[in-house]
C-alpha cells in the first residue's frame, strides 16, 4: 500500500474519503470495488481513533432489546453473519454468560426473555442458541465467579473481532481495488465551484506541504470528529454529532473463559469483562465528552468505575490498580440526540447531505459497518449521473488481505512499513504488530523496533528519539490515573 501523494495531486476523483476508520475505510473499498475513481485520506492513522479503541466485539447487541430497537439488532445479527463468513480469521463465535444476582437492576426473567428474542431475530444466522444455567452449572462453568446471592445465568453467543485489523484490512483492500489511500493527510477546507464542494485542500503531516484534491463527492466519515469537517462546510452548522467516552482497562489475565456481562449497579449500564489475547479487557464507560478530540484518556473515576464492577464479579481475585496493563479510550460518535442518558442513545447510523453536497455519516456500531458503507456509496453513486457502475459485492467478499505473520522481526517491521502505511512508532506499535501487551513497555524492544522503522524511513537519530519519546508519551498518557 503506497502513500502515493502525487496521484492525488493530479487526479480528479469521483469520490474522495475523509476518514480512516472503519466506515471510511468500508465506504473506500466498497466504492472502489464498484468503479468509482476513490480516494481515502486520514489524519492520523487507519483505526487510530473510535475504530482501534472498542470492546473487540462483533454482536448483535442484546441489550438494545431493552429500548425496544428490534430493527438495529436484527441488522447487528445478519451482519455478524455476514463477517463470519467473510472474514472468519478476523471474527470469531465467542460464548457470554450473563449471571444475575439478587440485587441485580435486570431480572432473570427479562434476561432469559432477551435471550430468547435474541435468537428469534437472528433466525438461521444464530450461532447457537441461548441456555439458561441453574446457579451450580454457572459455577460448574466458571468456577471463579462469585456464588453469593447467585440466581443463575444465560450462556448465549457472540462474536469476537481483531478491531484494528479488521480496519486496516478494509484499507489495503481499498487499495488494492484502485483506491488512492493516504494517512497523514489533514482536511484543512473545502474547495467549492459555485456553492457546490469541488474538493478539498490538505495538509501532509510528514512534510507538512499543503495541496489539493479535487472530487465530485466528498464523504464525511470521521466519527466523533464530524463536527469540525460540517463547520468547514458551513461555519455555523449545528453539531451532528455527540462524543462519547469509552474507557476499557486491560488487566492480566483473570479466570474465566468465557466473556461476561453485567448490569453496573451504579447506573444500571451494561459492563463487559472479556477475555483477549494474553489479557483481559474490563469495559467499557459511556459518559459525554467535550474535551479536546485528540486528547481523550481515561481518568482514576473511569478506572474505579470498571475496577469496582469487575470485583463484584471475582471477589476472590484482588482485583485493584496494580493489575492494570494499560487503558485505551475511544470516542463513539453518536447522533446528536439530547436528553438522554449516553447508553440509552441509539447506534442506528444517519446519512446527511448539505446543500454543498458533502455527505456525512454519523452513528453506527462497528458490527454494521458494511451495510453503513454500501448505503453511504449507494448515495453517493447516485450523485454520479450517466455512469454504470458495478454492484456491491461486499456480502460475499470480505476484506481477507492476508498476511505473513510468521516472519522475523526485521521482516514483520518491514511489512508493516512497505504494505500497511506505517509511518510512525505509534502507527506499528499500537495497530500494526500483534504484541503481547509486556512488550510494548520493554526500552529494549523498544529500542529495537525504532532502529530498524528508522533504517527503512531513513530517519535521523533524532527524529529516531523523537519517535520514541512519541510512543513512551502515548503511554505515560494512558496511565497517567496512576499518578492521581
Amino acid at each position: 500500500m503506497k502513500r502515493d501523494i502525487e496521484q492525488l495531486k493530479k487526479k480528479h476523483f469521483d469520490i474522495l474519503v475523509i476518514g480512516g476508520g472503519i466506515n471510511g475505510c468500508a465506504i473506500a473499498r466498497d466504492a472502489a470495488l464498484r468503479g468509482a475513481k476513490t480516494a481515502l485520506i486520514e489524519k492520523d492513522d487507519f483505526a487510530s481513533g473510535a475504530s482501534g479503541n472498542t470492546t473487540k466485539l462483533i454482536h448483535g447487541g442484546i441489550r438494545y432489546l431493552e429500548q425496544g430497537n428490534f430493527k438495529l439488532v436484527y441488522e447487528a445479527l445478519h451482519e455478524r453473519a455476514i463477517l463470519l463468513r467473510t472474514v472468519p480469521h478476523l471474527v470469531r463465535p465467542l460464548e457470554f454468560i450473563i449471571p444475575v444476582y439478587k440485587h441485580d437492576p435486570r431480572g432473570l426473567l427479562k434476561i432469559k426473555t432477551g435471550a430468547f428474542i435474541y435468537d428469534r431475530l437472528a433466525g438461521s444466522d444464530n450461532i447457537h442458541c441461548h441456555r439458561a444455567l441453574k446457579k451450580d452449572e454457572v459455577i460448574s462453568l466458571e468456577r471463579n465467579i462469585d456464588s453469593d446471592n447467585l440466581k443463575g445465568a444465560i450462556l448465549y453467543y457472540d462474536a469476537q473481532v481483531d478491531d484494528i485489523r479488521l480496519c486496516l484490512d478494509n484499507a489495503v483492500s481499498a487499495y488494492k481495488a484502485g483506491c488512492c489511500v493516504a494517512n497523514k493527510l489533514q482536511a484543512k477546507a473545502f474547495i467549492k465551484d459555485k456553492g457546490r464542494i469541488s474538493g478539498v485542500e490538505v495538509r501532509d503531516k510528514l512534510t507538512p506541504e499543503k495541496f489539493f484534491i479535487r472530487a465530485s463527492i466528498v464523504v464525511n466519515a470521521t466519527g466523533a470528529w464530524s463536527n469540525q469537517v460540517i463547520k468547514m462546510d458551513k461555519p455555523n452548522a449545528a453539531p451532528i454529532t455527540r462524543p462519547t467516552k469509552g474507557v476499557h482497562i486491560v488487566y492480566r489475565k483473570l479466570p474465566h473463559l468465557r466473556a461476561i456481562i453485567l448490569s453496573a449497579h451504579k447506573d444500571k449500564r451494561i459492563l463487559f469483562i472479556i477475555p483477549w489475547r494474553d489479557s483481559t479487557i474490563i469495559a467499557t464507560t459511556d459518559t459525554d465528552y467535550n474535551g479536546s478530540l485528540d486528547e481523550a484518556y481515561a481518568s482514576e473515576d473511569d478506572v474505579e468505575y470498571l475496577l469496582k464492577e469487575a470485583r463484584r464479579i471475582f471477589p476472590g481475585e484482588n482485583i485493584d490498580k496494580k493489575g492494570i496493563i494499560t487503558t485505551y479510550t475511544g470516542l463513539r460518535p453518536l447522533v446528536n440526540i439530547q436528553g438522554k442518558p449516553t447508553w440509552q442513545v441509539s447506534r442506528e447510523h444517519l446519512i446527511k447531505k448539505s446543500n454543498a453536497g458533502l455527505i456525512s455519516v454519523v452513528g453506527g456500531k462497528y458490527t454494521t459497518y458494511r451495510h453503513l458503507a454500501e448505503e453511504v456509496v449507494d448515495v453517493a453513486l447516485s450523485k454520479l449521473k450517466g455512469r454504470n457502475f458495478k454492484k456491491c459485492i461486499t456480502k460475499t467478499t470480505g476484506p481477507s488481505c492476508l498476511r505473513e505473520e510468521k516472519l522475523d522481526l526485521p521482516q514483520l517491521v518491514k511489512q508493516a512499513v512497505k504494505e500497511e502505511m506505517a509511518n510512525t512508532l505509534n502507527d506499528l506499535l499500537v495497530r500494526r504488530l500483534k504484541l503481547p501487551f509486556k512488550f510494548l513497555f520493554d526500552p529494549g524492544h523498544l529500542e529495537e523496533y525504532a532502529s530498524i522503522m528508522a533504517n527503512l524511513l531513513g530517519w535521523a537519530k533524532s527524529q529516531k528519539e523523537a519517535e520514541i519519546n512519541m510512543y513512551k508519551e502515548e503511554v505515560r498518557k494512558n496511565t497517567a490515573w496512576r499518578q492521581s
